[in-house]
């Protein structure tokens, strides 16, 4: 028996934006239609986790998750309006013969910034919380869990005590920016990565994760 949150976000985002068109309508009026677009930034990851030395604690993850806003074109730059994030699936489930997880912290979804060079937009996106603390299996121990994340300013490898590695992919978050040129863009981003923890005393908590990314940007005047 596991740890387990199930929602439904694909919904909720839409209805959201629908109904932040219906009662702003003279706000949407004044901007520039032309640059502004919806955006949606989904994530799908499945990290399975595992202590050295083994036996203390070990299980899986799976988080499903989604933001939503608008985008708008100012210059170079951009201007994020932040709507929220919505919760799809969040669960840990616990290998056979380990104590249930309880008292895990539900995580948010942030978009942070989008970056506007000459030719590409990046997408920097965090958790809240970044890491993920619940109680372990002996009495006050802590078990850490890192979520994938590409915070701004400062990448998660800043943070002395992670170590992250990606095996496979790419899990930066990058756009051409011709593609605005359209009314519709759907970009899909597939990554693995390794990370690993060093706790207090002799225990390291190590992670594998499987990560799929979705931006979707349809414009706002059509």
């Amino acid at each position: 028996m596991g740890f387990k949150i199930r929602r439904f976000p694909v919904l909720a985002m839409a209805a959201v934006m629908v109904l932040t068109a219906l009662l702003y309508p003279a706000f949407w009026a004044v901007r520039h239609q032309d640059r502004l677009w919806k955006l949606a930034l989904k994530l799908q990851v499945r990290s399975d986790f595992w202590t050295s030395p083994p036996g203390k604690t070990a299980g899986t993850y799976f988080l499903e998750i989604g933001w939503a806003g608008f985008l708008e074109e100012d210059g170079p730059d951009f201007i994020i309006y932040h709507l929220g994030s919505e919760l799809g699936r969040w669960e840990l489930r616990p290998s056979p013969g380990q104590v249930p997880f309880v008292q895990v912290p539900v995580p948010e979804l942030k978009l942070n910034y989008a970056e506007g060079k000459e030719e590409e937009i990046n997408f920097y996106y965090s958790f809240n919380p970044e890491v993920i603390s619940y109680a372990g299996s002996s009495p006050g121990s802590q078990v850490r869990l890192v979520l994938p994340a590409v915070p701004w300013p400062r990448p998660a490898e800043k943070i002395p005590w992670i170590n992250r590695k990606v095996t496979r992919g790419n899990r930066n978050l990058r756009l051409r920016r011709s593609l605005l040129a359209r009314n519709e863009v759907r970009e899909e981003f597939n990554w693995e990565e390794e990370t690993s923890i060093q706790e207090p005393g002799s225990l390291t908590v190590h992670q594998r994760s499987k990560v799929r990314g979705v931006l979707e940007l349809n414009k706002a005047n059509k």
